[in-house]
């Protein structure tokens, strides 16, 4: 077995980021609604929504792809295995659900999260610095601008109409956990 590697940040500004935001109201039913509509990776949108509110920095869409092509393969033989069989359990099958299947849910529940703290780990790894001076738009469209850039990478740009009321809520719980003023109209 191989020791963990110490250049990956797992507890690194963007699992405190992703902690904090996705705890706000609204946000995690925002996340799984862009997941569940779009295909889209939650870990991802965080760490778009990261980006512009911490860095202040856009993500281009090269970026985008390198992102997601780094937890690709983590994402797809992982994260969403572990998640299916959690989600598997809330229904069956027999003896789930009940009280004796309960407890391996919730440790199931765990790993999961430990996986997408990974994930997280290794996009904070590709991070790039934040630019120098004052961002050229304001931060809420540099996270709305990030998220859909993300949302294009598994759906088509007509498609990202329909993302416009979850982006708005990531995107202000972004900007409410870094201190900044949140647009009134988002």
């Amino acid at each position: 077995m191989q020791p963990p590697d110490p250049a990956l940040p797992l507890d690194g500004p963007l699992w405190r980021f992703a902690q904090r935001v996705y705890s706000q109201p609204g946000v995690a039913q925002a996340c799984l609604a862009l997941q569940q509509r779009f295909d889209a990776d939650v870990n991802l949108l965080l760490f778009a929504a990261w980006l512009g509110a911490e860095r202040a920095t856009p993500l281009p869409a090269p970026l985008a792809r390198q992102a997601q092509q780094r937890v690709a393969a983590w994402h797809d033989e992982i994260v969403r295995p572990l998640r299916a069989v959690r989600q598997r359990m809330k229904t069956g099958p027999k003896p789930a659900p009940s009280g004796a299947t309960e407890a391996l849910r919730d440790a199931l529940k765990a790993v999961e999260i430990g996986s997408e703290r990974i994930e997280l780990a290794l996009l904070e790894t590709i991070a790039p610095e934040a630019p120098q001076g004052p961002p050229d738009a304001g931060l809420d469209a540099i996270i709305r601008g990030n998220l859909r850039t993300v949302l294009a990478l598994s759906a088509g740009g007509d498609a990202l109409a329909e993302a416009d009321r979850p982006v708005r809520a990531i995107a202000r719980a972004s900007l409410a956990v870094t201190g900044e003023a949140v647009p009134c109209g988002g």
